[in-house]
């Protein structure tokens, strides 16, 4: 019996089960009322109440262009259902039920454990194509997650669809299709939606795992009321997902998804750069992060495969998903020679086929592509005006195997992974190999992009990174982006979503996640200056990775090498993130296998905290984040998470919330009572091993460790396995240093437990 125990009340009995009967499904405690209405407590008390299952009949009209989708003349005619009678039942079994509206019988419903969640599995009458499920809401209610969003973090109150799609460049303020609708995006388009909900009052969320596109109300156009419906089908599984916590809330919901996926290698943790125009370039990049002793491990080069010049988006890749010979004559002597100064390479691939291409040609006679409903291949209008497809990447298409094994022949070439870009544009009515169409496939079209990724780089040392998802993404994509903001400091779609987009993460249960420095478009904007250079890259820090982008003006954008004086920033930062390394890395492993997001918003861990927040986050449960993300700003306001001391990040004197002055050559980061830091002591130049000898590398300057300890109650456990507790409370401060794998150490009235493998030297640093 888990501890937060799942007890279904729903009123009085049917005569059929009889007054105040009990069933059992699994460790669940069901009961059944007269009018079907389910309510669910957990432990804390925390409750989703008179949940109903919905079904009936739906329509609209869909138009695409550029990756953006427009439904048009909604029409729906939904039944809620209103009784109950249970059909079968007993102890440690599912309990099935038949709901009816009425004396019309609506569908068949069955609850059944899911490890320690519930899974309400709803199937509908025949004639049915649109199916969810209601519950009702709180007087104070807030619904964090539902994806990655720009402009919203809590969404209670909001009513809007989700269908993966391009986000837009900018945003318009209201869900309302604006004129330029297939550029602008509306409040909530999204590359990464998600049919969650998590109510971190409650403790508790709610998963609709659907194919179609979910139209969410959150108590918006009924207060009394939320709901979840899928589009174009027939049935739907809702899962009930309930904790002590709400981080433990995102634990069980990612046990839920499947199998836990590897954890990237240390590399990725890294900091990395990107260079492009040419192995000249890449070469002279290369040597400008070595000669200012930045400790960078990656670099990223996206015109792999070729470029041309658009005059809208500038600087692009070529359409091909090959090596581009005219541009890089020799990848594998580039690889070798930027291995031997210490940098992965990684390329790039996006789903896009362009006809009058030799990959077109390719992927025709393997019949590759997507097709439409008579039959031919499926061509649309791409990015750049030219018409395109897409792989077809359903289970059992062939289009899966040749996508692969250009994956495969990248990874020959010595590239050690790549951006895995786009996945949103499958038109709705486009048809599988497998015989489904786009409406069923275009949300899941992201997962099967990752499946085609994740088995190409399976037993290598590479990674990928992801900005499109849908329910499982989170499982299949090792690294997650913020997707292409704005190179500005404006509201719609600049540096201030990307906190939203990654408390949004965070709360919807994405594992590893990071954003551009500094952003990507500037076609309907400037490109980006020096500050706001300087203050995404501070961000960038203290994000799981950080990682530049050139941006489509990548002649005319800030960059770390646009001078010196931003050139010794640029390596002050990647210090800075490589000092926290074992405290991020032991971050990356928590969330992999417990699912508990690197990046969080702060309402999960402080619950007095306003949950609408979108000024700042935790990275891990220690350091809280706080960026200035108003242009021309010299300082900011902090409110610090309530409920705990807080100490300055830098100086480990006591902070408290209030104005703080912010130069760009700062960023406001603190940290919480009760916790445990490691650090690294020497900053290595690179996690690659392979570097040559010159170089300083992870594996080498991991035999030293500073830890910072503030408060009683720490504990922390790096990604190697070593775990940091503190037992008793300190009473005075204290520095004393430590040598061993295990030990022992009396700091400041407390004792600090050492349990690991690894012989270490220590400084150990405890305010009390």
């Amino acid at each position: 019996m888990p501890a937060h125990r799942l007890l279904l009340l729903l009123g009085t009995l049917t005569a059929c089960v009889g007054q105040g009967a009990v069933l059992r499904a699994g460790s669940h405690d069901l009961r059944l009322s007269a009018d079907g209405k389910l309510e669910i407590v957990d432990s804390a008390g925390g409750a989703l109440t008179d949940v109903r299952m919905v079904a009936g009949v739906g329509s609209a009209d869909v138009t695409m262009q550029v990756g953006s989708f427009r439904f048009d003349d909604i029409q729906g005619d939904l039944r809620v259902s209103n009784r109950a009678q249970l059909l079968s039942g007993g102890d440690y079994g599912p309990a099935v039920f038949a709901l009816f509206d009425g004396a019309d019988m609506l569908g068949t419903l069955t609850l059944l454990p899911n490890g320690d969640s519930l899974d309400l599995r709803f199937q509908a009458a025949e004639g049915v194509n649109r199916v969810g499920v209601v519950a009702a809401c709180e007087s104070d209610d807030h619904f964090l997650g539902a994806g990655q969003h720009a402009l919203d973090v809590d969404h209670v109150g909001e009513a809007f669809g989700l269908w993966v799609s391009e986000p837009g460049i900018g945003k318009s303020d209201t869900d309302a299709y604006p004129a330029d609708w297939f550029t602008r995006g509306t409040r909530h388009s999204s590359s990464w939606p998600l049919p969650w909900v998590l109510r971190p009052q409650l403790s508790h969320g709610l998963l609709l795992d659907a194919d179609g596109r979910v139209d969410l109300d959150l108590c918006a156009s009924d207060a009394s009321a939320f709901s979840m419906v899928a589009w174009d089908q027939s049935a739907v599984t809702a899962r009930f997902v309930a904790a002590e916590t709400p981080v433990g809330v995102l634990s069980e919901l990612w046990a839920s998804l499947g199998e836990n996926p590897a954890l990237p290698p240390p590399w990725v943790f890294t900091p990395w750069g990107d260079a492009i125009r040419g192995p000249e370039a890449v070469d002279e990049r290369a040597a400008t992060h070595r000669a200012a002793s930045a400790s960078v491990s990656a670099i990223w080069t996206e015109d792999w495969r070729g470029s041309f010049n658009s005059a809208i988006f500038g600087y692009h890749p070529a359409a091909d998903w090959d090596l581009g010979e005219e541009l890089y004559t020799d990848a594998a002597d580039q690889a070798d020679r930027l291995q031997d100064q210490g940098f992965q390479w990684l390329a790039y691939f996006a789903p896009f086929v362009t006809e009058g291409t030799e990959t077109w040609t390719s992927a025709v006679a393997a019949d590759a592509l997507i097709h439409d409903e008579a039959g031919e291949i499926y061509r649309f209008t791409g990015f750049f005006l030219e018409p395109v497809s897409v792989v077809d990447l359903s289970p059992g298409s062939p289009g899966r195997d040749w996508a692969l094994s250009y994956m495969t022949d990248c990874l020959d070439l010595g590239f050690d992974g790549w951006m895995a870009d786009f996945a949103e544009w499958l038109p709705h009515d486009a048809v599988m190999a497998d015989g489904s169409t786009g409406a069923l496939a275009h949300n899941r079209y992201p997962e099967w992009w990752q499946e085609v990724h994740r088995d190409a780089i399976a037993g290598t040392d590479a990674t990928f990174f992801a900005r499109s998802g849908w329910v499982r993404s989170a499982k299949l994509a090792p690294v997650v982006w913020a997707g292409d903001q704005r190179t500005d400091f404006q509201a719609d779609d600049g540096f201030p979503t990307v906190v939203a987009l990654g408390l949004g993460a965070g709360a919807s249960g994405v594992p590893v996640w990071t954003h551009d420095v500094a952003g990507y478009q500037s076609a309907t904007n400037p490109p980006a200056d020096a500050e706001l250079w300087y203050r995404w890259a501070a961000l960038g820090a203290f994000s799981p990775i950080l990682r530049t982008h050139h941006g489509n003006e990548s002649l005319l954008n800030h960059q770390f090498d646009s001078d010196a004086e931003t050139t010794a920033r640029w390596a002050e930062l990647t210090h800075q993130h490589m000092a926290l390394f074992p405290y991020r890395y032991g971050l990356a492993r928590q969330a992999v296998e417990t699912g508990v997001p690197m990046v969080l918003p702060p309402v999960l861990l402080f619950p007095e905290d306003d949950p609408a927040r979108m000024d700042g986050w935790m990275l891990g449960s220690a350091l809280f984040v706080a960026p200035v993300l108003e242009k021309g700003a010299t300082g900011r306001d902090v409110a610090l998470p309530p409920g705990k001391r807080w100490l300055d990040w830098w100086s480990l004197q006591p902070a408290e919330s209030g104005f703080v002055d912010v130069p760009w050559d700062f960023i406001p980061v603190y940290l919480a009572e009760g916790s445990i830091v490691p650090t690294l002591v020497e900053i290595p130049d690179t996690a690659v091993e392979a570097a040559a000898d010159a170089l300083l590398t992870l594996a080498e300057a991991d035999s030293q460790r500073r830890v910072f300890i503030f408060g009683a109650g720490g504990s922390f456990v790096e990604a190697d396995g070593t775990r940091y507790t503190l037992q008793g409370t300190p009473s005075a401060p204290a520095e004393l240093a430590f040598t061993g794998a295990s030990g022992v150490v009396n700091l400041g009235g407390a004792r600090l437990v050492i349990e690991g493998t690894v012989e270490r030297s220590y400084s150990l640093v405890l305010v009390p």
